[in-house]
């Protein structure tokens, strides 16, 4: 989680939570809400931190256990990008992130739950279940399911 990788690579540093908010050019506070787990960094703080530490974001968000299996679902979720001019990776890259909001839209409150808390904050299947009290494999059922859905509507859109 977010909280330990972060708090962890802090301690490793030698660095106080003011420290650390220094160097981010945020607050102290901010900092204690974020290794407490009562908020969480922006994608572009996660950046900025995981370029701090010399670290993948990935790391920062769920550890090397957890990551390349969400990698593995979300590149066969997501069409790749063949556009390597310059400006065309971004606007891929836009394009997709619009496409996938529209897809939210479409979603069940639940579903959107599910896959926000899979694919944004990289939590754990088991986690997901217990967080929402749903069965586990209920949970897994369903982000098959949107999944399958991503990939379709991909299709659809021409990707």
């Amino acid at each position: 989680m977010i909280q330990d990788a972060l708090k962890t690579l802090r301690k490793k540093n030698k660095l106080s939570q003011e420290e650390l908010a220094d160097k981010l050019f945020v607050s102290r506070a901010l900092v204690a809400k974020w290794e407490l787990g009562k908020r969480y960094p922006s994608p572009e703080m996660l950046e900025e931190i995981a370029r701090f530490f010399s670290v993948d974001v990935n790391y920062l968000i769920s550890g090397d256990e957890n990551r390349s299996e969400i990698s593995k679902e979300i590149s066969e979720m997501v069409p790749g990008d063949e556009s390597k001019d310059d400006g065309g990776e971004d606007f891929m890259v836009a394009l997709i992130a619009k496409k996938i909001s529209d897809f939210l839209r479409s979603l069940t409150g639940e579903d959107r739950k599910i896959f926000m808390r899979r694919y944004y904050y990289y939590d754990s299947p088991e986690k997901i279940s217990k967080d929402l009290g749903m069965d586990i494999d209920r949970v897994r059922v369903k982000l098959s399911e949107i999944r399958f859905k991503l990939r379709n509507y991909f299709e659809e859109e021409g990707f």
